[in-house]
């Protein structure tokens, strides 16, 4: 699960707009949807990306259009977090 948080966090940084960030954020989840994945796993990865991606912004102090695709990825995963 490490290397499928690493590969979607790399896609995230090299998007080209918003609209190709949501694509990825939702092909990552419909593709644990199908592998049979309980819901409460997929909230799980959902809280871990969203930490990933605050540990990475943090760390590579991105800035520019790789710190504006993070913040948005960012809003999208705390929009899909359910407590």
């Amino acid at each position: 699960m490490l290397y499928f948080r690493q590969v979607l966090l790399n896609h995230i940084k090299v998007a080209a707009n918003e609209k190709e960030i949501e694509t990825v954020i939702d092909e990552s989840i419909r593709r644990l949807k199908t592998k049979n994945m309980n819901g409460h796993l997929i909230q799980r990865f959902i809280l871990a990306m969203g930490q990933a991606i605050s540990q990475a912004k943090m760390q590579d102090a991105a800035s520019g259009v790789q710190g504006k695709n993070m913040d948005f990825a960012l809003a999208v995963f705390r929009r899909l977090h359910k407590p």
